[in-house]
């Protein structure tokens, strides 16, 4: 018997404020003005500067930064935001969608991540489901490591950045990347286990 039930839409927020910021102008007013029609209250900005002056007005409650602006980068403008902002999700916008990139983004206090160009689908599960910092949806093991890939000839800076924040190696960051895909605590946890048997080793050796 079909069911007689009537299928609910998700409802989205009666006022939710977003600032965009992507020095390609295009790329930000196209994404403000489909936030703007998905009942969001959004607004657009292409520069570092701009972005500033107008969270200090605006008071967004996200912000989607393109990580590749010039002069000053989206992990520059997500900190100084920050400090007026500290309730504010923030959401990278990037075409660089290496694993490294991610977990970079991640563990810089990002709460989400779009990829360019960016689906509409895409960007209205962004914003309506901003996860606490550090917490990205888990996928099956193939997806993790497939997105995890890391490209040393492409991404040098960043592998250098987290393998010297984790006092790591580049094979061991590779490994646990590849193996358990981008969730910050995933590779913490991987890189203490495949450490664990060289530090048993060397409290028996000083015992």
């Amino acid at each position: 018997m079909p069911s007689t039930a009537k299928s609910v839409e998700p409802r989205l927020p009666q006022s939710r404020t977003i600032l965009v910021v992507d020095d390609h102008v295009d790329s930000a007013d196209v994404i403000a003005t489909a936030l703007a029609l998905h009942e969001y209250e959004a607004r657009a900005a292409y520069d570092a500067r701009s972005a500033l002056a107008i969270a200090l007005e605006f008071r967004p409650e996200i912000a989607i930064l393109d990580i590749d602006l010039p002069t000053v980068d989206g992990y520059e403008l997500g900190a100084a935001l920050r400090e007026d902002l500290p309730s504010c999700k923030f959401i990278a916008l990037t075409r660089d969608t290496s694993g490294l990139n991610r977990l970079r983004s991640q563990w810089s206090g990002f709460d989400g991540y779009l990829a360019k160009p960016v689906r509409l689908d895409d960007l209205l599960m962004a914003v309506a489901d901003s996860r606490p910092s550090g917490i990205y949806p888990r996928q099956s093991a193939r997806q993790q490591r497939e997105r995890a890939l890391i490209h040393v000839q492409h991404s040098k800076e960043v592998v250098r950045y987290w393998t010297t924040a984790l006092a790591c190696t580049e094979n061991e960051l590779r490994a646990a990347v590849n193996e358990v895909g981008i969730i910050a605590d995933d590779v913490r946890n991987y890189l203490k286990k495949l450490r664990a048997p060289l530090l048993a080793e060397k409290t028996r050796a000083s015992g």
